[in-house]
C-alpha cells in the first residue's frame, strides 16, 4: 500500500510540474492567483472534509503548523512561477527538486541532528554538482 500511495503522488507531483509549465508556456499569467488558489484550497477543503467525516479536532499547533506549511508554500510557488518565465523547465524543475533534497538534508541535520550515511553526503554532494552543471 505504502509503496501505490508513492507512486500515486509521483504521477500527481508530475501533473502539478505540468500544470506549473502550462501556466507560463501558455501565457496563462493573468490566471496566477487563481491558479494558486485552486493548488491550495483544494487540499485545505478536502483535508477539512477528512476531518469532519473522521470527527478528529485539531490542535491549535496543528493548525499553526498548517498555516506555516501553506503560506511558506504559496510563496515558494510565487516565486517558482516567476523563475519559470525567466528560464526553461528543463533548469528549473531540476534545480528547484535538487535544491528542495539539499536543503532539508541541512535542515535535518541542524534541526533534529540527523545523522546522514556516507551514500546519503554522496548523494547531496553530487545534487550540489547537478545544480551547478545544470544551471
Amino acid at each position: 500500500m505504502s509503496f501505490l500511495l508513492l507512486m500515486v503522488a509521483f504521477v500527481l507531483t508530475g501533473v502539478l510540474n505540468i500544470l506549473n509549465k502550462a501556466l507560463i508556456q501558455w501565457h496563462l499569467g493573468p490566471y496566477r492567483d487563481l491558479y494558486m488558489l485552486a493548488f491550495y484550497a483544494t487540499p485545505a477543503l478536502l483535508g477539512t472534509i477528512i476531518l469532519l467525516v473522521r470527527r478528529q479536532d485539531q490542535s491549535t499547533d496543528d493548525k499553526r503548523v498548517g498555516f506555516m506549511m501553506g503560506a511558506a508554500g504559496a510563496i515558494s510557488m510565487v516565486f517558482f512561477l516567476l523563475a519559470l518565465q525567466g528560464l526553461s523547465g528543463i533548469v528549473v524543475f531540476p534545480v528547484r527538486s535538487l535544491g528542495n533534497l539539499v536543503v532539508t538534508a541541512v535542515f535535518s541535520i541542524i534541526a533534529w541532528k540527523e545523522r546522514l550515511s556516507t551514500s546519503q553526503k554522496i548523494g547531496i554532494g553530487l545534487s550540489l554538482v547537478a545544480i551547478w552543471l545544470i544551471y
